[in-house]
């Protein structure tokens, strides 16, 4: 039973990053660059997720889903309400947690 729950819960995971990190191909085939590769699609989609979350609750024009938002985000396509929340957002950021993430600390 306990190695069915196991597969279960792997198929889940493989099932979660094909739909949400969009690795169309692995770049090593060694299970170190795999995690690796992996660690760092997630890593990244937290990110865009967390910009997402506090840019579309500010004064934006154009509603944007999360898909859409990534797509324009990597193509350098957002529209320029979207840029001026995002940058309106990050600078309430840094000053509530009083950090300068452009000099590392």
């Amino acid at each position: 039973m306990p190695t069915f729950i196991g597969n279960a819960g792997r198929l889940n995971f493989f099932r979660w990053t094909k739909q949400h990190l969009n690795i169309p191909t692995l770049f090593g085939t060694t299970p170190n660059a795999v995690f690796h590769q992996l660690y760092a699609a997630l890593i990244t989609y937290i990110l865009l997720r967390w910009l997402y979350q506090r840019t579309s609750k500010g004064e934006v024009m154009e509603t944007l889903s999360f898909i859409s938002f990534t797509r324009h985000f990597l193509a350098q396509s957002l529209p320029i309400d979207w840029l001026s929340e995002m940058a309106a957002s990050l600078k309430r950021w840094r000053q509530a947690h009083g950090t300068n993430m452009l000099n590392g600390g």
